[in-house]
């Protein structure tokens, strides 16, 4: 059995394809999400296979949550999203929705009751910011989705990529992530850099990179702001393409379990077999192993 210090979050994969080039793009933007590493899905599965992956990571560990991720998982399509977030509850897990929002509403009313936490992606305190990173448009239907969720009183956490010409806006953005969370809970913000993952390229790293020591800095001055309003702010700081990712393990709808094993310029995470075959413990200590 894993115990809960050993692995106390599994990200489950139910598609790793994303909808969020659906936006146009904004007159100054160089396009929709370029900083991203995403893949036309390639997870293929049904609803009792989902819940057999479940009932065996529940099985052979003491994880407390799972963050149903992507891709984007609310998708225009059935992904057996809303069976999968009500067995997982039923088993026992917190469930933290990771989403870009764009779907989220028409979703909303089959997915509400079974979801712990939303994780929302924004970028910029306003809509000149906001959408020139996610596309035309992001900004208002992110305001949308936070009212919807503060009329539910739903727990929120934030997702927020960088620019060079963006950092400076993380004060303005920290102001509204401290406001919203005197109407609802939020439990964590989590900013990113620019991250040479897989597909990097020289164009992105233009657009994105930026040194270390600024985004740092700029982080410190967040968390302070933010000091004594519950809400934890954690970085994801740029890496060389040599360096490690931190350890996580994914666990795709089909009982695949793949892990960060190698560098961030890795084109994907290692592989370690399929779960209700090989079992989860086996393959996480598996990984364990190698990463040591």
């Amino acid at each position: 059995m894993l115990s809960r210090d050993e692995l106390g979050i599994v990200h489950l994969v139910l598609n790793t394809d994303c909808n969020a080039w659906g936006l146009p793009k904004t007159a100054e933007s160089p396009g929709v999400c370029r900083f991203c590493y995403r893949e036309r899905n390639r997870v293929h599965t049904d609803e009792p296979t989902v819940r057999r992956v479940i009932d065996q990571v529940r099985a052979e560990s003491d994880a407390t949550r799972i963050v149903f991720t992507g891709g984007d998982p609310v998708m225009p399509y059935d992904n057996h999203l809303e069976p999968a977030l009500r067995h997982a509850r039923a088993a026992g897990f917190a469930t933290n929705l990771h989403t870009n929002g764009l779907l989220l509403a028409e979703r909303y009313p089959g997915l509400h009751e079974h979801v712990s936490l939303y994780s929302l992606a924004i970028d910029g305190p306003d809509a000149r910011t906001a959408d020139w990173f996610r596309g035309d448009g992001y900004f208002s239907r992110f305001q949308a989705n936070v009212d919807l969720l503060i009329a539910d009183r739903r727990r929120l956490a934030f997702n927020t990529f960088t620019s060079a010409a963006s950092l400076p806006e993380l004060a303005e953005l920290a102001k509204t992530i401290a406001a919203i969370a005197t109407r609802t809970p939020v439990e964590y913000w989590l900013i990113s850099q620019y991250r040479p993952i897989g597909r990097a390229d020289d164009r992105k790293a233009a657009l994105y990179a930026y040194s270390r020591e600024a985004f740092t800095e700029a982080v410190a001055s967040v968390r302070e702001q933010l000091a004594g309003r519950g809400v934890q702010v954690y970085d994801q700081p740029t890496r060389a393409a040599t360096d490690p990712y931190p350890f996580r393990v994914w666990v795709l709808a089909d009982g695949t379990v793949t892990a960060d094993l190698g560098s961030v310029a890795a084109p994907r995470n290692t592989v370690l077999g399929n779960l209700l075959s090989d079992g989860f413990e086996p393959l996480v200590r598996r990984a364990f192993a190698a990463r040591a």
